[in-house]
């Protein structure tokens, strides 16, 4: 996540590093479809075309803080913190398209919060 974007927060003494990213997917376009049954195979017929109806656009916050920590013989241990999905989105990233029951139905939505701390040391 850290990357050229990064801002520096605080007094130099302190080398905090701020780096956030905001992600925005739109919605996919579809159209309600229906399901055959023939006998080479279930076959899939638009009732609606593509288009007709758009999934709902979906806008993630992420969140790294980074610690540097200089150390002798050009080595650093830096400490992070990364906050994913940071204002616990839970949008529907896929739904059913086939017409019945189960039209519309969330097959897939976004993870919640996650958070994440680790430490890298480079020698």
């Amino acid at each position: 996540m850290a990357g050229e974007g990064a801002r520096h927060v605080g007094t130099p003494w302190w080398n905090f590093k701020l780096t956030p990213v905001l992600r925005h997917q739109s919605g996919q376009p579809y159209g309600r479809i229906f399901q055959f049954r023939f006998n080479y195979g279930t076959q899939r017929v638009l009732a609606e075309p593509l288009g007709t109806r758009r999934q709902d656009n979906i806008t993630l916050l992420d969140v790294r803080v980074e610690k540097l920590i200089r150390l002798p013989r050009s080595m650093a241990l830096s400490a992070f913190a990364d906050v994913f999905n940071m204002t616990n989105a839970n949008a529907e990233q896929n739904i059913t398209w086939s017409s019945g029951t189960s039209f519309l139905r969330p097959s897939n939505i976004v993870p919640p919060r996650i958070l994440r701390v680790g430490a890298k040391f480079e020698w």
